[in-house]
């Protein structure tokens, strides 16, 4: 089953609620309910689980330095009135072999916009550039 983690910052109404549906997904904080999680805390807490898919819209993810093998970052490059958006563009990532499982999103830091996706991945140190399909 596929963990996702959402970053703390993302409304309940516009993305948890619609990605809840098709998916399991939990809060960032549901992790450490009694810590305040700061964003250097996020890939040693990523780690400790089972390769989780963290979700976030803070582009201080975006940080080819995060790679790392047993969890994946995907940052949505949204401001907080565009989140409605980030349920339908992760969706439609999903779909793309290079995201399709568990297995093949591990290693990766992402950016995924309405344009296209970048990413980094664990041992190539080349940005990769995805275009959406149809």
């Amino acid at each position: 089953m596929s963990q996702i983690v959402l970053d703390d910052q993302l409304f309940d109404q516009e993305v948890l609620i619609p990605l809840a549906r098709w998916i399991t997904v939990q809060r960032l904080r549901a992790l450490r309910p009694n810590e305040v999680i700061k964003d250097e805390r996020v890939p040693v807490l990523l780690r400790e689980l089972d390769q989780p898919t963290f979700v976030t819209i803070d582009m201080g993810f975006w940080d080819r330095g995060l790679v790392h093998s047993q969890y994946c970052i995907l940052c949505f490059p949204l401001r907080n009135e565009e989140q409605e958006q980030l349920p339908l563009l992760l969706r439609r990532l999903l779909r793309l072999s290079a995201f399709h499982t568990k297995s093949e999103r591990m290693g990766k830091v992402a950016r995924v916009s309405v344009a296209d996706i970048q990413y980094w991945q664990v041992s190539d140190n080349r940005l990769r550039n995805l275009e959406w399909l149809g």
